[in-house]
C-alpha cells in the first residue's frame, strides 16, 4: 500500500513537471512597456531632413516623458528589441521628444533636420516614462536623404530656363555643357528629350514612364525591367525617371503646364538621387 502510494506521487510529479511552462508574471509597469511599443513608423526622406510618423499605443491614463529617437549608421543587430538599449547606442535627441501639437493620441510625428544627402540611415523609436524606462523599439526603417523642389521648363531655346541640372539644382539653357533634360511639341503632345539630341557633344540622358501618380513621392523603390528612351511623351500628372549621363537618377512628375507653342511652360517637381546607380527615392 505505502509502495503504491509513492508510485503516484512521483507520477504526480512527472505529470506536473512535463506540462507548459507558465507564462511570467508581469508587473503593471512591464505590461505598459510591453503594450506601449510604438508601431508602423514610417519615414519619408527630404533634402538632408527626415520625416517621421509613428503609432503611439499608449494606454489611457499613462503618462509619458516623450520618446527616445535613434538614428543610425548601420542596423541595430541582436539587441534590436532588447527594453534596456546598450549604453553605446545614444538617442539622436538629448531629452525625450514630447511630441507635436497636431497630431491626436494616437500617433505622433517629428521633423529631424541638419543630416546629410546620400547617407543611408537606420532609425528607430522608443517610448521613454518618467522613471527612465523605455519600451522596446519600433520597427526599424532605413532612409536616405536627397535633394528635391521644383523648376519651370521654357520651351526649347525659348528661354534661358529651357533646360535643368539636377546635379546642381538649377535651370539652364537647353544647350548647356551641363544640361539634362529639354522639352518640345510634336503633333500636340509635350515631349522631354536627352540634350543629346540637341548636339552629339552634349549629355545623354535617358527616360522611363512611370504613369500617373497622386504625388511625387508614389513609387519610392522600384526596380526597372524596360530599356529607356532618349525622348518621351509627358503628361500633366505623371511622373517619368531620368537617368543621366553619369549614371545618377532623378525622378519627376510633370504638375502643370501653361500656354502654346513656344509660350509653354511645365512646371515640374523632382527628386534627385545623389547615389550614383541607386533608384530609391
Amino acid at each position: 500500500m505505502k509502495r503504491i502510494f509513492l508510485f503516484s506521487i512521483f507520477v504526480s510529479g512527472l505529470l506536473i513537471q512535463c506540462g507548459p511552462p507558465r507564462a511570467p508574471i508581469l508587473s503593471a509597469e512591464q505590461i505598459i512597456l510591453r503594450e506601449s511599443v510604438p508601431t508602423k513608423l514610417t519615414v519619408q526622406p527630404g533634402n538632408k531632413k527626415l520625416y517621421l510618423k509613428w503609432n503611439t499605443n499608449c494606454p489611457k491614463g499613462v503618462v509619458l516623458s516623450g520618446y527616445n529617437i535613434y538614428i543610425l549608421r548601420e542596423p541595430l543587430e541582436q539587441k534590436f528589441y532588447d527594453p534596456n538599449p546598450p549604453a553605446k547606442i545614444k538617442a539622436f535627441n538629448s531629452l525625450p521628444y514630447p511630441g507635436d501639437t497636431e497630431s491626436n493620441g494616437n500617433y505622433e510625428t517629428m521633423k529631424i533636420e541638419t543630416l546629410d544627402n546620400g547617407i543611408e540611415y537606420f532609425i528607430t523609436v522608443r517610448t521613454v516614462y518618467p522613471n527612465g524606462a523605455v519600451s522596446a523599439a519600433s520597427n526599424e526603417v532605413s532612409a536616405i536623404g536627397r535633394p528635391e523642389g521644383k523648376f519651370s521648363l521654357s520651351f526649347r531655346y525659348a528661354g534661358l530656363n529651357d533646360g535643368f541640372c539636377f546635379a546642381k539644382g538649377l535651370s539652364v539653357r537647353a544647350d548647356a555643357d551641363d544640361n539634362d533634360i529639354y522639352f518640345f511639341q510634336k503633333d500636340g503632345f509635350d515631349f522631354a528629350a536627352s540634350p543629346h539630341r540637341l548636339n552629339g557633344f552634349l549629355r545623354e540622358s535617358s527616360f522611363y514612364s512611370l504613369g500617373k501618380t497622386r504625388d511625387i513621392y508614389q513609387y519610392p523603390l522600384f526596380k526597372i525591367d524596360i530599356p529607356p528612351v532618349e525622348k518621351i511623351p509627358i503628361l500633366v500628372g505623371e511622373s517619368y525617371l531620368v537617368k543621366m549621363a553619369d549614371g545618377h537618377y532623378a525622378k519627376i512628375r510633370i504638375e502643370k503646364a501653361t500656354g502654346q507653342d513656344k509660350e509653354r511652360i511645365l512646371e515640374i517637381r523632382y527628386i534627385y538621387q545623389t547615389v550614383k546607380n541607386l533608384i530609391r527615392f
